[in-house]
């Protein structure tokens, strides 16, 4: 039997609401959703008392309000060796979301693999990933899109990225990010990852100096996600100038068309104006308040971005952070800024939906006690996640004409009296202040 040529369709099928039903034999059992998405697979030598109590019953319960489940099953030899192998088997084929996540675990949704896919390389684009080439060579190894992100001595944005990635990986999702090997914590600790989508491996490492090829690199896209890419004349000189990276990857080409060619998702039900076509993505993952009368423990450190002073807040779980007050100072140069009297949070919700993405739709500002464990110094603030505080500072609509133009080109060279706003959208056009923290306290 091709496992490939298995059609849900043709196999024998229940409700999973009738699983009384369901005949006593041995089996591989599938749990689809009415789209024909296959949610779960599973292997028993009785398929009727394996459903008279499942463990995901009434997780699958909660799906089926609004998405009807069926269980389809192939009745097979009830050796349980056989079983056990094409279970395993079937699984790496059809890579089902619930069976990449704990039982106990609350899933409220199914994301699609091309969404998760997606969402994780929109994160990585914001993190100045750039994109290597493509090896479309059929081996022993499936045809690989290589990204690099950039890393600069022991600093780099490994931790955001870890960060982002494994937000990608708590999704009831059948894509996976795997980190399979790390740098030792000496030399950085940086995390080269992989995962597949639909036969193409995506493999994404570390690279020093890569900041360098980013004003001379091209734009493409991997899944409709655009990224800055190296030109074929940059790869053909690092790897000429590399030959130990030449010999590892050498069919490797840069990239000219889109290896993996899905329509990026659009938002067009959020309405008029800035919401319109906007590309859809999960709304940030926020802190969870905490409970009243408890402080956030907290680190800091300050980074100087054009000689801006950027004050950025580590959590204790690795959660980046810079909280309101820094942000009203570089916006508006004043530092002893009043919650109330200021309008402040009011004046960030606004700011947020000026923002050209919607993952800060309905995002809550709370005002809460922080501990930073260095100084033991307590401060009362809203904290701001870094990606939204970067998504704020690169905003340009307070810029037109002649200048507005220099910024967007990357010719405008930020002069010592410029504002400290226009500094930092000016530098972070091509950068991100991830780039800057330092190892110890990202948590990378």
């Amino acid at each position: 039997m091709l496992l490939e040529n298995i059609k849900l369709s043709e196999l024998q099928s229940i409700y999973l609401l009738e699983k009384e039903k369901l005949p006593n034999c041995p089996a591989i059992y599938f749990v689809s959703d009415s789209k024909g998405q296959i949610l779960y697979i599973g292997r028993t030598v009785n398929l009727f008392e394996r459903w008279r109590q499942h463990h995901r019953f009434q997780q699958l319960k909660r799906f089926n309000r609004k998405n009807p489940v069926s269980i389809s099953w192939i009745t097979c030899s009830n050796d349980l060796n056989t079983l056990s192998k094409l279970e395993n088997e079937l699984i790496k084929l059809h890579k089902p979301p619930l069976n990449w996540t704990k039982v106990v675990a609350l899933i409220r949704k199914i994301t699609p693999v091309e969404t998760a896919l997606q969402q994780s390389l929109q994160q990585l684009a914001k993190l100045n990933t750039m994109i290597f080439g493509f090896d479309p060579i059929l081996d022993e190894e499936p045809p690989t899109i290589y990204l690099v992100y950039p890393v600069y001595g022991q600093r780099g944005v490994s931790g955001g990225i870890r960060m982002a990635l494994k937000n990608i990986n708590k999704k009831a999702s059948g894509l996976k990010w795997k980190e399979y090997q790390t740098n030792p914590k000496f030399s950085g600790k940086f995390g080269y990852w992989e995962t597949e989508y639909n036969g193409i491996r995506i493999d994404l490492a570390p690279v020093q100096g890569l900041v360098h090829f980013m004003s001379d690199s091209t734009r493409r896209t991997v899944a409709g996600v655009e990224f800055m890419a190296f030109s074929r004349e940059q790869l053909e000189t690092v790897l000429e100038n590399t030959p130990e990276r030449k010999e590892n990857i050498s069919g490797v080409d840069a990239l000219e068309d889109d290896p993996i060619p899905i329509k990026l998702v659009d938002k067009n039900h959020l309405g008029e104006g800035n919401y319109k076509g906007i590309a859809e993505v999960e709304p940030w993952e926020e802190l969870e308040p905490m409970p009243e009368g408890d402080v956030r423990v907290m680190t800091r450190q300050f980074l100087y971005v054009d000689n801006v002073e950027v004050e950025v807040c580590t959590s204790e779980n690795g959660k980046h952070f810079v909280r309101y007050n820094v942000y009203w100072w570089i916006i508006y140069g004043q530092k002893n800024s009043n919650l109330g009297h200021d309008g402040i949070v009011s004046h960030l919700q606004n700011a947020v939906n000026r923002l050209p993405s919607i993952r800060w739709f309905g995002y809550k500002f709370r005002l809460e006690t922080i501990l930073f464990s260095e100084d033991d110094v307590e401060v009362e603030s809203i904290l701001l996640p870094l990606a939204m505080f970067e998504d704020l500072m690169r905003d340009k609509s307070s810029f037109s004409g002649k200048l507005l133009e220099e910024i967007e080109s990357g010719e405008y060279k930020s002069k010592p009296e410029d504002h400290a706003q226009k500094k930092l959208c000016v530098w972070l056009q091509r950068n991100s202040v991830s780039s800057l923290l330092k190892l110890d306290n990202s948590n990378s």
